[in-house]
């Protein structure tokens, strides 16, 4: 956890391919989006920095996507 924020992996979220909610062990339910998604297909290693979303009624929602150097 960074202040607010969590990192997840997308091994972590099950290594899922299409958008939805996805159980991250540990946090709660992070909803990916295409653009999420998308990412994943560019960087499969990838991580997500998640915060949760009052209006999403507590599920984390992607702030910043971690990229390869």
């Amino acid at each position: 956890m960074v202040a607010d924020r969590y990192y997840v992996t997308w091994a972590e979220l099950g290594k899922p391919t299409v958008r939805g909610d996805y159980e991250a062990p540990g946090i709660g339910v992070v909803v990916l989006d295409d653009a999420d998604i998308h990412h994943i297909a560019k960087y499969e290693n990838a991580g997500f920095f998640v915060r949760q979303s009052k209006a999403l009624g507590g599920r984390f929602v992607v702030v910043s996507r971690e990229q390869s150097a």
